[in-house]
């Protein structure tokens, strides 16, 4: 197992914990970041499994006031951080036959999310990725999913509550999971990621799929059904999908 992240010393935290764990301490959003990683995977025998968790907020406020380089700062690291690092481990997975892709979406990438647009905008798309991957990659044995893994406390909930009014309506919600320290959806998402990698759920692919509110554990015995529809996925609504006929 390899551990990425900023932060040298939560990585020596959480890898005291880990059996066999390696780390490497390393800022996703730079040039050569996706690179670093592979030829560490390589080492240790390969890529097999690939969980995308980095992300930040970014600016918080309207998107009609927004800083254009902050928000591009946002799509890099949690759009195009991700998908450098697909693109340099996906190869080490189709070379073994099999491989498992998870990227954590969040809140305002399938409905709207005022004051959180470059944030929405960035996990809409990184959504959008997933499925499509999904697609291009089952014929290599790779499966690749989106996981929403509910509020919880963490950095970007301090910077939800330090944003103030900026952050509208989310400010008091993000202090009180701040005050009551509540990772149970943290915990939720874990699992579900576990489920959808070495779990039951390995041979589910193309999916977005919510910690908290679906019934994912069950999600393995609908399989056939499951990959066969397009539920838990990003679909326009029309207005037949409402049983409605807008054509005369």
């Amino acid at each position: 197992m390899l551990l990425v992240a900023r932060d040298a010393r939560a990585l020596a935290a959480v890898a005291a914990e880990t059996p066999d764990a390696a780390t490497l301490s390393l800022d996703i959003s730079v040039e050569n970041a996706a690179s670093l990683v592979a030829d560490e995977a390589r080492r240790l025998g390969g890529a097999d499994i690939l969980i995308n968790n980095a992300a930040i907020q970014g600016p918080i406020g309207r998107a009609v006031d927004a800083d254009l380089r902050a928000v591009e700062q946002t799509i890099r690291l949690d759009l195009l951080a991700p998908m450098a690092l697909i693109q340099a481990l996906a190869p080490q997975m189709t070379a073994k036959g099999a491989g498992w892709i998870v990227n954590i979406s969040g809140g305002g990438a399938v409905s709207p999310r005022p004051m959180f647009a470059a944030y929405g905008s960035a996990k809409a798309a990184l959504v959008r990725l997933s499925e499509t991957l999904a697609a291009e990659l089952a014929a290599d044995g790779v499966r690749v999913n989106a996981v929403a893994p509910g509020a919880f406390a963490s950095g970007m909930t301090a910077e939800t509550v330090a944003a103030g009014e900026a952050a509208s309506t989310e400010s008091a919600a993000a202090r009180r999971l701040l005050e009551s320290n509540d990772d149970a959806a943290a915990r939720k998402a874990a699992d579900l990621v576990s489920y959808l990698v070495l779990g039951e759920g390995r041979n589910i692919t193309g999916r977005l799929i919510s910690a908290v509110w679906d019934p994912w554990p069950g999600l393995h015995e609908r399989i056939d059904e499951l990959l066969g529809s397009d539920i838990y996925t990003v679909r326009r609504i029309t207005p037949a999908d409402r049983g409605r006929d807008w054509s005369r």
